[in-house]
């Protein structure tokens, strides 16, 4: 059959529009499709929840229930100022809630206020609270206080309800321990952090357990592993520096203990370690610009001011070595540090004095004569003439 021109071009033009259809079609369905989940990073999460929780504080909506739950996230992120201020507001609009006295005790330990935190779990437990958490909180809190048998009586309860709870295996560990069972200590740290990678305090004790225990690679590893996990912890590089000097090691150690003192800029500790070493080394360039940040720590420390003095009077600046000197004296008279580095640098003093006057003496020095008019000399007495002497004196001596 025969196609007109016309037919043809009405055929074409069904083509065309069945093609434009099908493509509307397959874009509708991509426009309509859900996107691929995006995965966030914790750090993220925590971010974008603490922007949210903010936002719902500042309007008001259900405060003490969004403190709280920020107090959580603060307590993850180890900002422990701030989930005390939130969750304090949180048991101030409700002061009967169990969950909250058990974060405000948990916020309290890490503070290190014992007694407060104790305090707090306690009441949690006297509101109905009797969750595992709480168990070890308890558990913690009383081993830290020596009483060792009712946080044993504690942790028990918690491993009967959470047999296989990281944070129970960590105050477990703690408890043999104090108590000096080191090798079972060691075998229920590393328990807790194979089931917990991020219980930081497990990495820490097992690392100053080993240490003391003397096994100094084993405590490297732990402690590189947890740097690995944890690289923004200043601690985690003090404890570094501690096994590199018990290596003997010392020139390592004191880059760790840079490294610790970087992340944290008052960290006492590791900033006289560093002065300490370098001093050690004689590396006084080095050591002095820690002594500098102790200074502005500890303005009335007579040991740094005599460590102080030490390093200027090892590098020859002698004016500023006396004036570190002299503050030790003045916060100490009876210093001998202080008192032995003035006398060292009076000697040298002197020695210079007395160096430079001989040279300027020149060459008089070196050309003066003897003044013979005062010298007897004696005449020179033929060879035997001596002897005969003698032999006649004796003679006399007999008649």
């Amino acid at each position: 059959m025969k196609q007109t021109p016309e037919k043809y071009f009405f055929i074409l033009f069904l083509a065309a529009l069945t093609g434009l259809l099908q493509s509307c079609q397959s874009d509708a369905r991509n426009a309509t499709r859900i996107p691929p989940a995006i995965k966030k990073s914790r750090e993220q999460w925590q971010k974008d929840a603490m922007l949210h929780l903010t936002d719902l504080i500042n309007r008001g909506v259900d405060s003490d229930v969004n403190y709280f739950k920020r107090a959580r996230i603060y307590l993850e992120r180890e900002q422990y100022p701030q989930a005390l201020d939130d969750i304090n507001e949180s048991i101030y609009e409700q002061d009967n809630v169990s969950e909250y006295f058990l974060l405000r005790g948990k916020v309290n330990r890490e503070l290190g206020k014992i007694d407060d935190a104790l305090e707090d779990a306690q009441r949690a437990e006297a509101l109905q609270q009797s969750s595992p958490e709480l168990y070890i909180l308890l558990a913690d809190i009383l081993q830290a206080k020596n009483r060792f048998n009712e946080a044993a009586s504690y942790l028990n309860q918690a491993l009967k309800m959470a047999p296989y709870d990281a944070s129970a295996y960590y105050v477990k560990g703690i408890l043999q321990a104090r108590q000096g069972d080191s090798l079972a200590a060691l075998s229920s740290l590393n328990f807790a952090i194979n089931a917990n990678p991020r219980l930081l305090r497990a990495y820490e004790q097992s690392t100053v357990i080993n240490r003391k225990l003397k096994n100094l690679d084993r405590a490297l590893f732990i402690n590189s592993s947890a740097i690995k996990r944890f690289p923004d912890i200043a601690n985690l590089y003090f404890q570094q520096g501690e096994i590199f000097v018990a290596l003997a090691k010392p020139d390592t150690a004191i880059t760790s203990y840079q490294k610790a003192a970087q992340i944290n800029p008052s960290y006492e500790e590791a900033l006289f370690q560093i002065a300490d070493l370098g001093i050690r080394l004689t590396k006084y360039q080095q050591a002095i610009p820690a002594l500098e940040k102790l200074m502005k720590i500890r303005r009335n420390s007579k040991q740094i001011n005599n460590m102080m003095g030490f390093c200027y009077e090892k590098t020859g600046d002698y004016p500023t070595a006396k004036e570190y000197y002299g503050t030790a004296l003045a916060l100490s008279p009876g210093d001998q540090d202080a008192r032995y580095g003035l006398y060292r640098i009076r000697q040298r003093e002197t020695a210079s004095l007395y160096s430079n006057y001989n040279t300027d003496q020149g060459d008089e020095t070196d050309s003066r004569l003897l003044d013979t008019t005062r010298v007897r000399i004696s005449p020179i007495q033929p060879r035997g003439t001596t002897n005969i002497r003698v032999d006649s004196a004796r003679k006399a001596k007999i008649q």
